[in-house]
């Protein structure tokens, strides 16, 4: 690595210091002197005679369709007719789905939304305790009060939402 760095001539030398100042002029004063127009000669391509004044008129024949041959494409083919139909009949199914909704499935769709959203979001009973009024939290306790369990159900909940070992433990 240090060989590198101690190079101090880089090997390459011009003829003179204005060698490339004057390298232009010197290939053009050679080619003059030469005159390479005269050694040549002819260029080596030809064309036929009138070609360029007949080439429009042989492309134009070449290129214009024959009058005679007119081509009917029908509107209602099978396949087109299929692709109409399988689309007027996916827009129908759409217009069936999207229009005939009952409100009672969007407020049953809206109730199930806001309790996953509460227990994806581990919002405490307090929490929701303080968004609602005075008489609302009566008429939840009222409700609760009248309802009766039966002993399965109450089995059922202890055993799938308590966790007995913690209690046992207290």
């Amino acid at each position: 690595m240090t060989r590198l760095k101690d190079i101090k001539n880089p090997g390459f030398k011009a003829p003179s210091k204005d060698y490339f100042d004057s390298l232009e002029d010197a290939v053009f004063a050679r080619l003059k002197a030469e005159d390479l127009k005269e050694v040549v000669g002819e260029h080596g391509f030809s064309a036929p005679e009138g070609y360029f004044s007949k080439i429009e008129d042989n492309i134009l024949d070449q290129v214009k369709p024959e009058e005679n041959e007119v081509k009917v494409v029908s509107l209602f083919n099978r396949k087109r007719l299929m692709y109409m139909s399988g689309v007027a009949a996916a827009i129908l199914i759409l217009f069936a789905v999207f229009i005939n909704r009952s409100p009672e499935a969007e407020q049953e769709l809206d109730i199930e939304l806001v309790e996953t959203y509460i227990l994806d979001q581990d919002i405490s009973t307090y929490e929701l305790a303080s968004l609602l009024t005075e008489e609302e939290l009566q008429s939840i306790n009222t409700d609760i009060l009248e309802e009766t369990f039966e002993d399965e159900d109450l089995e059922d909940y202890l055993l799938e939402n308590v966790d007995l070992e913690n209690i046992i433990d207290q």
